[in-house]
């Protein structure tokens, strides 16, 4: 594949601190590798800091910047979206803006994808600076998608990876609510592979990523790419079935048989309390996928721009949605 403009998407939420030096180091990217055009698509993700004034130089002193500010905090996966919305590359690199993941590694993806492959997942052999909550709950993670799903998910595979236009305009017709690049990439197919490296400690701040939002996004890889939470609570009704059926022929047993009848209060309160537990609990997970058929009929766009910077609207090759609604307001916008 011939490759003449690679774009890195980067998705940014409250990261004043770190993106001078982001920058510092994708211009030094850029600068190392002339023989290709580079564009650095950064997506402002409702930032409460000063992040967006800090993106706003970039763009006057760089034509190469180019920012998406959306009017508020949408998700780390519907700024990975916009910014594959709105990249013009023929190669795109989606990186987060800590710089824990070394943007300089975009020589060995492009090797690959010389090779003939058309998506190049960065796999961290190390990750350096992370607790060992973060560490043990990432590993339950992978260990829970590998037997809960069917998306073949690269372990400890973050969102730093680098991908072809193709691949590009496959994912683009995948518009769920509650989304999960991670496993839209396993699913989509094309020829992958997988290069490691060691992840670095963030570079300054303090992470974003809250454990609130770790659980939406765990939540969203299960539910999303699997439907065996509701098996489960088949098997699981087959097997509370079972199991009242053995206490019934017990009861009877020593009822008539053995002539032995015992008031039996705490065993029945007992069971009330479990069989009902366990009824809320099954009835809370097909709720849950209810629920989650509900928001995806209502065709909500995953996200709107409030303001754009180098960035033409009109020259966007998009059917979908948030592009249109994003053109409609900001030509609203310049009526005023």
């Amino acid at each position: 594949m011939k490759i003449n403009k690679i774009s890195y998407v980067i998705p940014c939420y409250n990261e004043a601190e770190v993106l001078p030096e982001l920058y510092r180091r994708l211009t030094e990217v850029a600068n190392s590798y002339r023989s290709y055009e580079f564009e650095f698509v950064l997506v402002n993700d409702g930032s409460v800091d000063n992040s967006a004034e800090i993106l706003n130089k970039l763009t006057e002193k760089d034509q190469k910047v180019k920012v998406l500010h959306f009017s508020r905090n949408q998700g780390h996966q519907a700024a990975i979206t916009a910014g594959m919305d709105f990249c013009s590359g023929d190669l795109v690199v989606t990186i987060d803006a800590d710089l824990q993941d070394p943007p300089e590694l975009v020589e060995e993806m492009i090797d690959r994808i010389k090779q003939g492959y058309d998506v190049v997942h960065m796999q961290r052999r190390k990750r350096a600076g992370e607790t060992w909550f973060k560490l043990l709950s990432a590993r339950g993670f992978y260990w829970l998608m590998k037997y809960l799903t069917h998306a073949d998910i690269i372990e400890n595979s973050g969102d730093f990876r680098a991908f072809t236009r193709p691949v590009l305009r496959a994912l683009q017709g995948f518009r769920e609510q509650h989304r999960f690049m991670r496993g839209l990439f396993a699913m989509v197919g094309f020829r992958q592979t997988v290069i490691k490296y060691d992840r670095a400690p963030r570079f300054a701040g303090q992470t974003q990523y809250s454990l609130h939002k770790m659980l939406r996004l765990a939540s969203n890889a299960v539910l999303s790419f699997s439907s065996t939470p509701l098996k489960i609570i088949a098997w699981l009704s087959f097997l509370l079935w079972f199991i009242s059926l053995v206490y019934l022929a017990k009861t009877l047993l020593e009822h008539f048989v053995l002539e032995i009848t015992v008031p039996g209060w705490t065993s029945i309160i007992i069971l009330m309390t479990f069989y009902t537990g366990i009824i809320i609990f099954c009835l809370s997970i097909i709720g849950i996928y209810i629920g989650r058929i509900f928001e995806q009929g209502q065709r909500r766009p995953l996200y709107w721009l409030y303001d754009v910077k180098n960035i033409n609207l009109k020259d966007i090759d998009s059917v979908n949605q948030e592009v249109k609604l994003s053109n409609y307001i900001l030509d609203t916008k310049h009526d005023y």
